[in-house]
């Protein structure tokens, strides 16, 4: 099996060179294992004439059947760990950064309490790699927001939260909308919640700087679709990869940005920001937990799901 797993990190990283300093092996010794695979196989699995590395005809068959095998050999675990009463198992969970930082906390000590022998481990990517490693079951659960595969993933709803303007105080267009602005303590007391509170109009700020996250991010497409709705082509100053950023940039004055709710409730007490309420149906997005359709659900799985569930229920 040994042979096998070098082929597929290989394969993964499209590069011996990379495979094997993940491998934490030398690369002589991954090319030997490579090549007695391939000897085995009467035919060679990869294009080595390609960069980065190709898959042969063969090869491809041979990285479908690895995957199999790999797919069965984790069923089986799995199937096993739950015959021990989820006193024994992994749980592989992954999320953005903010989501990650926000929300897996509280869930995996909630998940802890009651199955303290479950080993855990955290992925952080982008939303696209994270769905692309629960195809792959590298990950076995996800948090996750926007767009999904409905074929392919099974989402659970359990939390909402909603999209704010935020803009700097020091900017002078907020002194044009004294009846719209909020300051953290608004936000906490829920105020941008109730229907009496008015939406700022966004094409108000049409020659204002944007602080916005690049693509791979729902929140890249959801202001896409904001500024869409509302007409114009925002000014974008910087482009960045994680909201918590976005958050600190615009603390700093360099550009308004969206935020979420949940993030400036999370935040500490600060008066350099101020915060507007959106009219759009963009502006409200559903959090949930994501699961590969098909496949083996774990009980450790089914009892993160409902630990979550329970963590959540009654706050959106």
């Amino acid at each position: 099996m040994q042979g096998m797993d070098y082929v597929y990190a290989v394969w993964q990283e499209k590069s011996f060179s990379a495979a094997a300093r993940k491998l934490f092996v030398s690369q002589p010794a991954l090319s030997a294992s490579v090549r007695k695979v391939e000897k085995e196989l009467g035919l060679p699995i990869f294009d080595r004439s390609t960069s980065p590395l190709q898959l042969t005809d063969a090869g491809r068959a041979y990285i479908e059947a690895a995957e199999r095998i790999f797919r069965i050999k984790k069923d089986l675990k799995s199937y096993c760990d739950d015959l021990a009463g989820l006193e024994s198992g992994t749980l592989q969970l992954g999320g953005t950064n903010f989501f990650a930082s926000c929300f897996l906390p509280p869930m995996i000590e909630a998940f802890s309490q009651r199955h303290p022998h479950i080993a855990l481990s955290v992925t952080e990517s982008d939303s696209a790699d994270l769905f692309n490693k629960l195809t792959t079951e590298e990950l076995d659960i996800i948090v996750d927001s926007g767009i999904y595969d409905e074929t392919l993933f099974e989402a659970v709803p359990f939390y909402q939260d909603h999209i704010l303007l935020s803009v700097p105080a020091s900017y002078p267009i907020n002194e044009k909308f004294p009846a719209y602005r909020m300051t953290r303590q608004d936000i906490l007391m829920g105020r941008h919640l109730r229907p009496q509170m008015p939406a700022v109009p966004l094409a108000a700020f049409e020659e204002t700087d944007f602080l916005i996250l690049g693509k791979g991010n729902d929140m890249y497409r959801r202001s896409k679709k904001l500024f869409q709705h509302n007409g114009f082509t925002p000014c974008v100053r910087l482009y960045l990869n994680q909201l918590m950023t976005a958050y600190h940039m615009a603390r700093q004055g360099l550009g308004a940005t969206f935020l979420t709710d949940t993030l400036v409730r999370l935040s500490a007490p600060n008066e350099a920001l101020v915060y507007y309420k959106l009219e759009d149906e963009e502006a409200a997005r559903q959090i949930f937990l994501a699961v590969k359709r098909r496949g083996y659900r774990t009980k450790a799985m089914q009892g993160f799901i409902e630990s979550s569930l329970a963590l959540y229920r009654g706050e959106d």
